[in-house]
């Protein structure tokens, strides 16, 4: 069974929005050499998840959210469901439940899972300082973080890319 579930109010929802829009926003300024990049796609495989639990095991932490940002949290998501599309994976969960709840329909509305319906998404550790920025429309996602998180990062995930030509974050 599974235990994850969207964030319902907006009290949860929104400082890890506001974290999640603060930090993307500052990406902009930063250096293409200070990013890891990857194919946003990656979101949905196990060796990511894999290298989400091994940046959070290296820093003690054990929790981490998934956020939407685009489309909408707010008025096109809670608007039509009446909830946010993110959610916070516990340690008691299991990745399995984190690629069911992927797929999970939020109300009548299947092609709607943050899986399927998600153009920007953010992964942040709870508490900690690194960042997953994924943009589909970009076919693309970043890493970002402190040097420490980054050499650990590249040493466990075989998967990171050259940043497209043109490449731009922006919200």
């Amino acid at each position: 069974m599974n235990t994850i579930n969207f964030l319902q109010d907006q009290g949860d929802f929104l400082p890890l929005w506001q974290r999640a829009t603060a930090a993307v926003e500052a990406l902009r300024d930063r250096p293409s050499t200070d990013l890891l990049y990857f194919d946003a796609i990656d979101l949905q495989t196990q060796k990511f998840f894999d290298l989400i639990q091994h940046l959070l095991a290296s820093t003690g932490a054990t929790d981490f959210a998934t956020l939407v940002l685009k489309p909408n949290p707010f008025s096109y998501f809670h608007f039509h469901f009446g909830k946010y599309p993110g959610f916070v994976h516990r340690s008691r969960n299991t990745d399995d439940e984190f690629f069911q709840f992927l797929l999970e329909d939020p109300g009548d509305s299947p092609a709607d899972a943050l899986g399927s319906n998600s153009q920007q998404y953010v992964v942040l550790p709870l508490p900690g300082d690194w960042l997953v920025f994924g943009d589909r429309w970009w076919e693309t996602a970043v890493l970002a973080g402190p040097q420490d998180i980054m050499e650990r990062a590249k040493r466990f995930y075989p998967f990171f890319l050259d940043p497209p030509d043109r490449f731009r974050i922006e919200l």
